[in-house]
C-alpha cells in the first residue's frame, strides 16, 4: 500500500484479524471512544453484532466461540465498556475458552494521571488481568502484531483463556502502515512416548476402568470413544464435555459427576484415565471434597500446572488431549486387553442413578423438549432448577452444542449465548433455558436477538423469583428476603421485544407449543407457569 493509503491503528488492528486470522464476526456497542475499531470494520466487511449491553456481547462472544471452536472477539470502550464485559470473560477464563478483546483505554497523557478523564480506570489492564491468560495496555502500536500473535497462540497452543488488549483512544487514531503478522511459532506440549506407552499398559490390565473427560476433549470424541470400546470401559462427561462423546453410546454415561453414586463408582475404579478436566467443584458439587481414587489414575492435560491439583497421577501426559487420546489409542491396539465385559452394564447403572438423582418433578418437562427438539439442537442454559436437572440428564449426541455457565455459575448468560450461537451457525436450531430472575439480568438482548434476525426458542422456568435461592434459605432455617421477586408478565415483556410468546402450564400444552416454535422458526419464548 502506498503512503496514502496508510490506516489508523484501529483499522489496521481489524485489517490483520480479517487477513492473517480469519475473523468474520465482531461483538461490541460503539462509542467515541472505539470509532476506529469500528471504522475498519466497515471498511473490513466483517459482521458486527451489536448488542444492547457490553455483558451481552462477551456472552455472546462466548456462545459463538464454543459453537464455532475459534475464538470470540469484542470490540469495547474503555472503562464501562469493559467493566461491564468483566462477568462473561471471567466465565471464559473459569471455562477454558478463547476470547480476544479489544478495548480503547484512557488517552496516553491520561494514564494513571487521577484527574479524572472520562471513562477513566486507573489501571484498565489490571483490573481484568486475574480472569485473562494476559492483559496489555499498547502506547506503542508497533508492539501490536507480536501481541495479537502472542494472543493466537495462547488460543492455540495452550490452555484457551481469554486476552485483553487495551489501547489509549490517541493511539488508535494514529496513522500506520498495514500491519504485517509476526510469526511466533508455537505447538502444543506433546507427551514423551514412554509414558503413553506406560499409561497404555495400564490400561490394557485394567478390570474396572472409568474415563473422565472434560471441555479439554472438546474434538477429540473418537479417539475418546475408541479407548473406552478397546477397554471397556464407562465414560462420565464434565459440564464442558457434553457432546464430545454422544449420549446414544452405550458406554457413555453423561454428565453425572455431580451425582454422590457416580462419584463412589469412580473412586472405586482400578484405573481413572481423566483426560482435559480440572475436576472442579462445581462439576463434583460436593462440598469441595477431592476425588478419593483407590486406584491407579492417569492425567492427560494441556497446563502442566493444573496437573498435580486435586489428585497426584501415577502417570502424567502433559499434551492437548486430541493428540494425546489419538497416540493411547494406537498403543493400546497393539496390546492385549483383558476386557471385564462390564463396562456397558455399568454404564447404565449410573445413568440410572443419575436420573434418580435429580427433582423428579423436573423430569416430565426434559422429557418432553427431548422428545419435541430437532436432532443437533444447540441448548444454551442458566443457572436455573431446570437446567440443573438438565445438565445432569438431559441427552446431548453433538459436540459444541450445550453452553453452559459451569464454572463461574452466572446468571443471564443463556439467552446472549444462544444468541452468539445461532448468529455461528444459522442452520442449527438454538433453544436456551432460562429461569425468570436471571432471565432478567440480559432480558435487553431479546431486542438484538430481532435486529440479528436469529432463530431461537427460550424457554422460562417461571417459579417467580430466586427458586433455588429460595430454597436454600429454606434449607438452614434463614428468614426468606430478597427471592420472591417477579417480572409480574414475562410474556408480555417478550411481545414488546416482538417475539413470539406464550403461556403454558401442563406438559402436553409446553410439548405443543415447543414443537411449533421449531416449525414456524423466529424468535418464540414460551414460559412454563411453575404451581
Amino acid at each position: 500500500m502506498a503512503s496514502s493509503e496508510k490506516l489508523h491503528v484501529g483499522e489496521a488492528i481489524i485489517d490483520l484479524l480479517v487477513r492473517e486470522y480469519g475473523v468474520d464476526t465482531v461483538f461490541g456497542i460503539p462509542g467515541v471512544h472505539n470509532i476506529e475499531f469500528f471504522r475498519g470494520l466497515h471498511r473490513s466487511g466483517v459482521r458486527v453484532v451489536a448488542p444492547r449491553h457490553e455483558q451481552g456481547a462477551g456472552f455472546m462472544a462466548d456462545g459463538w466461540s464454543i459453537t464455532t471452536g475459534k475464538p470470540g472477539v469484542c470490540a469495547l470502550i474503555s472503562g464501562p465498556g469493559l467493566t461491564n464485559t468483566i462477568t462473561p470473560i471471567a466465565q471464559a477464563y473459569h471455562d477454558s475458552r478463547p476470547m480476544l478483546v479489544l478495548a480503547s483505554t484512557t488517552p496516553t497523557d491520561a494514564l494513571g494521571k487521577k484527574f479524572g478523564p472520562l471513562h477513566d480506570l486507573d489501571d484498565q489492564s489490571a483490573v481484568v488481568r486475574t480472569v485473562t491468560a494476559f492483559s496489555e495496555t499498547v502506547t506503542d502500536p508497533t508492539k501490536l502484531p507480536a501481541l495479537i500473535e502472542r494472543a493466537w497462540n495462547v488460543f492455540t497452543s495452550s490452555r484457551p483463556r481469554p486476552v485483553h488488549i487495551a489501547i489509549p483512544t490517541d493511539v488508535l487514531e494514529q496513522f500506520v502502515e498495514p500491519f504485517t503478522r509476526v510469526t511466533i511459532q508455537s505447538s502444543p506440549p506433546r507427551p514423551n512416548e514412554a509414558d503413553i506407552q506406560r499409561a497404555a499398559q495400564l490400561l490394557a490390565k485394567a478390570k474396572r476402568p472409568m474415563i473422565i473427560a472434560g471441555g479439554g476433549t472438546s474434538i477429540a470424541g473418537n479417539a475418546l470413544t475408541q479407548i473406552a470400546t478397546a477397554i471397556d470401559s464407562p465414560i462420565v462427561l464434565t459440564g464442558n464435555a457434553k457432546g464430545v462423546v454422544p449420549s446414544t453410546h452405550p458406554l457413555c454415561v453423561g454428565s453425572a459427576l455431580v451425582i454422590p453414586r457416580v462419584q463412589e463408582e469412580i473412586e472405586q475404579s482400578d484405573v481413572v484415565l481423566i483426560a482435559g478436566s480440572e475436576l472442579s467443584d462445581a462439576d463434583l458439587y460436593n462440598g469441595g471434597r477431592a476425588l478419593q481414587f483407590v486406584g491407579k489414575v492417569i492425567r492427560i492435560d494441556i497446563d502442566a500446572d493444573q496437573m498435580q491439583r486435586r489428585v497426584i497421577p501415577d502417570i502424567s501426559l502433559h499434551g492437548d488431549s486430541q493428540f494425546t487420546l489419538t497416540a493411547l489409542v494406537r498403543a493400546i491396539h497393539h496390546l492385549d486387553v483383558s476386557l471385564s465385559n462390564n463396562g456397558i452394564s455399568r454404564a447404565a447403572e449410573l445413568q440410572k442413578f443419575a436420573r434418580a438423582g435429580v427433582r423428579q418433578d423436573l423430569l416430565p418437562w426434559i422429557d418432553a423438549m427431548e422428545q419435541v427438539m430437532p436432532e443437533g439442537t444447540t441448548v444454551a442454559l442458566d443457572s436455573t432448577q431446570l437446567a440443573y436437572a438438565a445438565h445432569t440428564v438431559m441427552a446431548c449426541n453433538t459436540p459444541r452444542s450445550w453452553l453452559a455457565p459451569f464454572g463461574f455459575g452466572t446468571l443471564g448468560c443463556a439467552l446472549p449465548m444462544a444468541i452468539g450461537a445461532a448468529i455461528a451457525d444459522a442452520t442449527k436450531p438454538v433453544l436456551a433455558m432460562v429461569g425468570d430472575g436471571g432471565w432478567l439480568f440480559t432480558v435487553a438482548e431479546m431486542a438484538a436477538a430481532l435486529d440479528e434476525g436469529v432463530d431461537i426458542v427460550v424457554v422460562l422456568w417461571d417459579n417467580r423469583g430466586y427458586g433455588q435461592i429460595r430454597e436454600s434459605f429454606d434449607d438452614v432455617n434463614a428468614p426468606r428476603m430478597g427471592v420472591d421477586v417477579s417480572s409480574h408478565d414475562p410474556s408480555a415483556i417478550a411481545r414488546g421485544f416482538g417475539w413470539n410468546a406464550t403461556d403454558v402450564d401442563t406438559i402436553d400444552a409446553f410439548s405443543s407449543e415447543l414443537k411449533n416454535a421449531f416449525t414456524e422458526r423466529g424468535a418464540h419464548f414460551i414460559r412454563i407457569i411453575v404451581s
